[in-house]
């Protein structure tokens, strides 16, 4: 199949080696040219810039941080839209922009699906993502074979925006899970406790979730943590600070209190003012240290 990729940031540019290991025809454009040449070293074409991209395929991935830049894309590539091409949209945008997008490349004669990601770059590198889809169900299945590839769960959320809804619900959980866990392993510090300990308990006890199985934020506490690792994102601490700002404006529009949204917020507002936003969102712990004199 022919398949454009846009944007090879930290996911797309495995998630686009993925592709070209399934045997798919790749071409590829984005900001930077590094991502560009190493996927052309493995394989892909440079489409150079997105009308290009879609002009020479069947299906083209979008993969960028946020609602401007995909409306960028469509923009620049909508004279090349039309009946026989599919756009997936796998950004973590706006779900009212995500519609207005879904509509204006229908009126081309084109087909479009919102598929928001999670599993971060280590699901991207390991082609095992969760893929929250947003469109036509016939759309869904006629584009299987361009995100397979890269994924080992694909769910049909609904119908347009539905996927960048559901993305939405789940980012709200996991930075309130993350902010929860923070404190939880400065209080235990600053009391004595090895955090050890608390992994043991809480990973087989009614605290377990994901952040305290991968997201300890204290150096050395676990071998396999963004701390322990120079904060090397998985997933950046901006993008979580963008998606929870995208939570809160989408539960105003629903009339949602999202009360955890609201507390997580200004923490995720002060690592990326002190410099961690391109780190892992788990940075969010270094604030909570600070702020428990840990620091």
């Amino acid at each position: 199949m022919k398949i454009g990729f846009i944007g090879l940031g930290a996911m797309g540019l495995p998630m686009t080696r993925h592709l070209l290991a399934a045997g798919h025809d790749v071409t590829v454009a984005s900001r930077s040219r590094p991502p560009i040449d190493a996927a052309v070293a493995a394989g892909a074409h440079d489409g150079g810039d997105p009308r290009t991209v879609v002009a020479a395929s069947e299906i083209t991935i979008l993969c960028v941080p946020d609602s401007p830049d995909v409306v960028e894309v469509v923009d620049a590539a909508l004279p090349a839209l039309g009946p026989g091409k599919t756009v997936v949209d796998t950004s973590t945008i706006d779900p009212a922009a995500e519609r207005d997008l879904h509509e204006r490349v229908a009126a081309t004669g084109a087909r479009y699906l919102d598929a928001p990601l999670s599993g971060g770059s280590i699901g991207a590198e390991n082609g095992t993502l969760t893929v929250m889809v947003g469109g036509d169900a016939a759309v869904l299945e006629s584009a299987r074979p361009a995100l397979e590839p890269w994924s080992a769960l694909i769910v049909h959320a609904g119908g347009p925006g539905f996927g960048q809804i559901v993305k939405l619900c789940n980012q709200l959980v996991y930075a309130a899970q993350m902010l929860a866990v923070s404190e939880a392993c400065a209080l235990a510090v600053k009391e004595g406790v090895d955090l050890a300990v608390i992994h043991e308990v809480m990973t087989h006890a009614t605290g377990d979730c994901n952040a305290i199985r991968t997201r300890i934020p204290f150096e050395g506490a676990r071998p396999d943590t963004p701390a322990s690792k120079g904060w090397k994102p998985g997933f950046m601490t901006a993008l979580m600070f963008k998606d929870v700002d995208l939570v809160l404006r989408e539960a105003a529009r629903a009339g949602v209190p999202a009360t955890s949204a609201d507390l997580v917020r200004p923490v995720l507002a002060a690592a990326v003012d002190a410099g961690y936003g391109r780190e892992d969102f788990s940075a969010i712990g270094k604030i909570v240290r600070q702020r428990s004199g840990l620091d």
